[in-house]
Order: C-alpha cells, then structure tokens, then sequence
C-alpha cells in the first residue's frame, strides 16, 4: 500500500507542477500589458555633450547670400573687396552663408522701416553669436549674388540668432527675401 500511496502522491506532484507548467508564460508571445523586455530601447553609456567647433571657411564660398566679418580699414588677414564704389576688407574664414538659415522674413516696423530678419538656424545662430562676440568695432557685410546689399556695425554679440538686414523699401525687403529664399 505505501507504494501504491507513493506512486499516488508522485502522479499528483508531477500533474500539478505539468499544469503549473502550462499555466505560467515566461516568454509570452503577445504583449498583455506592461512592456516587454525585447521592446525597451537600450540606451548607450553617457557621453560628454559636444560643442561643434566652427568649420575653416573655403576660399571661395559658393552661396548666393554670403554675409562676412569686415572692416572698413585694413585689417590683417582680411581681403579687401571694391563693393558698390566702396572698399570693405572681408574676412574670408569668417562668413554666414544662406545654408545657415532656418528662415527669412521682410518685415516692416512700426515705424514703416523696411528690413529683412535672418533667421539663422541652431548651427548659424552660434556661428552669428561667435563673430559678433569676437568682432565688436567691425561690420558685418551682407551680399547677395556677389553684390553688395548692406554694411551693419557691430556694436554688441548678436545672441537671439536674428540679423536685421535694413533695406530702403518694403519692395527691396520683398525682393530680397525671394531671391535667398530661391537661392538665386
């Protein structure tokens, strides 16, 4: 009888840990809730932020609108360039070029002062930020198609990421936000 009990006891044991067996799904196949192990995104070890240094600009910059670093006196390293009747000296490893936009805006202010808003990109607006900071007392000379379109001062760092290019009237304002937006 004791074996009879044993085998009794046995076929139960081994019946219920079979029917655990059945009832517990370790590796479900389908998501019931919650979020499976397979579908948490693993994410690499923390790396030190980045700060992008500023490229070497080449020689010749192939852009429509090209805005430089420049003096209206000789400056060491910089160029000087006949523009409109009037000597500017451009710094060639400084320049603003229209893939340093986000947008551009003509605008008129309350006053009925006609300007164009560059909106410069993230990239552009440190570039901008950088210039200015290094280069109050110099201009900033704005050309589009190799013309000369302004000369504004640099009196203070340019932080918000818009230059304010003042033009004589809401027409040129328009005129000239179609051709960068163009890319003429």
């Amino acid at each position: 009888m004791n074996i009879k009990r044993f085998f009794k006891f046995s076929a139960m044991g081994f019946a219920l840990t079979l029917a655990g067996c059945e009832t517990i799904d370790l590796f479900p196949e389908r998501q019931q809730g919650g979020t499976l192990m397979r579908d948490v995104p693993v994410l690499p070890a923390e790396q030190p932020p980045v700060t992008p240094s500023l490229p070497e600009a080449p020689s010749a910059v192939a852009s429509s609108l090209v805005i430089y670093v420049s003096s209206t006196s000789p400056v060491s390293g910089f160029i000087p360039v006949q523009q409109s009747g009037q000597l500017v000296y451009v710094d060639p490893s400084q320049t603003l070029t229209r893939n340093d936009l986000q947008n551009v805006i003509a605008k008129v202010d309350a006053s009925g002062n006609a300007f164009v808003d560059l909106h410069f990109s993230g990239y552009g607006s440190e570039k901008l930020s950088a210039f200015t900071r290094n280069n109050v007392g110099k201009s900033l000379t704005v050309t589009m198609n190799n013309k000369l379109v302004s000369i504004l001062g640099i009196s203070s760092p340019i932080q918000t990421g818009h230059l304010f290019v003042p033009m004589s009237s809401p027409e040129q304002a328009s005129a000239l936000e179609q051709q960068i937006q163009d890319g003429d």
